[in-house]
């Protein structure tokens, strides 16, 4: 970029302007320069004055960040109730949550939200087309509504994925309230603990008389839990045997007990299974049991 050029940014309210520049002025402390590049107009609080004689990326930087905090919150809340016609306010704010924990990264395994475009760059580079074209006077408004189509439909696309979320884990709750229903009205196959050695390749149930339950036995009682439960997608080599025997307590050892399964069992169950390391039973209980294995 050659000579130094302005460019204006008028802001609705002031204290968007001033918000803006305090930014700046941190930023330019930070990178050793002088702030007095940023300044507000003196014929109005409410247009911020860049005067640019090079490229400086921390410019991108905080217009980026401060657009986002603007505008994304306001937007996802639109999105859902006038897109998504969800009215009811604790749908709304659990949407929202499930719609910030995807854009923060925190859930994975959404294949509609892997190829996605960066957020941050859709925005940064529509500003870089604004300073790289030098242009001298720019509405903030106009900017978000003309500028930021392609940032609001990946928006849209990621609060779609964010309901469907929320219809699977509503999906879920029924179901570990149905079986828990069911529970209530099953009678215990045994008063005794049994305990359960979830392995990587195997998983292993053992009575109370420390007996490991065949194929046939757990077939058994998995058949036993569908026609009790109704549901054709219980897992046989846990979830469904253990519904069948309806134990009044459980002990799991695992290898992983963050095992997705097993926080389904836990839901179910609840006080009535215990999930342990595998590596904090005895070894006086792990030889015993390794023992019995059939």
């Amino acid at each position: 970029m050659g000579g130094t050029y302005l460019v204006a940014i008028a802001f609705s309210h002031p204290s968007d302007g001033i918000a803006v520049l305090k930014k700046m002025i941190r930023m330019a402390a930070e990178h050793r320069i002088n702030p007095s590049f940023a300044k507000l107009s003196e014929a109005s609080s409410k247009i911020l004055e860049l005067h640019i004689h090079q490229r400086k990326t921390f410019i991108l930087d905080v217009l980026t960040e401060f657009t986002r905090n603007k505008v994304e919150d306001i937007c996802l809340k639109e999105m859902i109730e006038q897109a998504f016609c969800y009215t009811d306010s604790a749908e709304q704010k659990e949407i929202l949550s499930i719609t910030k924990s995807i854009i923060l990264g925190e859930i994975e395994g959404i294949p509609d939200v892997k190829h996605l475009p960066d957020l941050n760059e859709l925005i940064r580079s529509q500003w870089e087309s604004i300073l790289e074209a030098k242009t001298d006077f720019l509405e903030f408004e106009s900017f978000i509504k003309f500028r930021l189509k392609e940032y609001l439909a990946t928006l849209l696309k990621i609060v779609e994925c964010a309901i469907d979320e929320y219809k699977l884990e509503l999906e879920y709750q029924m179901f570990v309230e149905q079986l828990r229903t069911c529970l209530t009205k099953q009678r215990t196959f045994t008063s005794a603990d049994i305990v359960i050695i979830f392995e990587q390749e195997q998983i292993l149930l053992f009575d109370e008389h420390q007996n490991q339950l065949t194929h046939t036995e757990l077939m058994m009682f998995h058949e036993k839990a569908l026609r009790l439960t109704n549901v054709t997608n219980l897992d046989e080599r846990l979830l469904g045997p253990l519904v069948g025997i309806s134990p009044n307590s459980a002990r799991i050892y695992a290898y992983d007990i963050d095992h997705p399964l097993l926080h389904t069992v836990k839901n179910i169950f609840q006080e009535k299974v215990t999930i342990t390391p595998i590596e904090r039973m005895s070894y006086r209980e792990h030889r015993s049991y390794r023992k019995k294995k059939s």
